[in-house]
């Protein structure tokens, strides 16, 4: 079966109509998405994707969202569901409604009151590597 793909990066990743505005890919709560996302400047997921996050500029989780995959992003925030692992540049946060399940790289972590995890936490300037 072959992967699918989405790219979801446009010329300079902005509104011609807004100077320096980012438009964020939004994958709606009815939504469910399989495939690998590739350099997306901000995602907004209130659906499903069942696939992988790779080199996002930022990720937010909502409250209807649900991640089955792995994450590279600059920044991270949960306020869903995350199985899979999480690799945030800058910062992740877990909000209170938030739950991640799987190994956490990055150089800040913010985790709420009443937010769930399980796995590993790796603090560092690197991103995780396989091991």
């Amino acid at each position: 079966m072959r992967d699918n793909l989405l790219m979801m990066k446009g010329n300079d990743g902005r509104s011609k109509g807004s100077p320096g505005r980012v438009i964020p890919t939004l994958i709606a709560k009815d939504c469910v998405v399989r495939g690998t996302i590739l350099q997306a400047d901000a995602i907004r997921l209130e659906g499903t994707l069942d696939g992988d996050i790779v080199e996002a500029g930022s990720l937010v989780v909502g409250e209807s969202g649900t991640l089955n995959g792995n994450v590279q992003a600059r920044t991270v925030i949960i306020f869903g569901q995350v199985n899979g692992d999480v690799s945030a540049t800058d910062f992740l946060e877990i909000k209170h409604s938030g739950s991640i399940s799987g190994r956490l790289s990055t150089r800040t972590l913010s985790v709420e009151r009443g937010a769930m995890y399980s796995g590993r936490i790796v603090m560092s300037h690197l991103p995780l590597n396989s091991g």
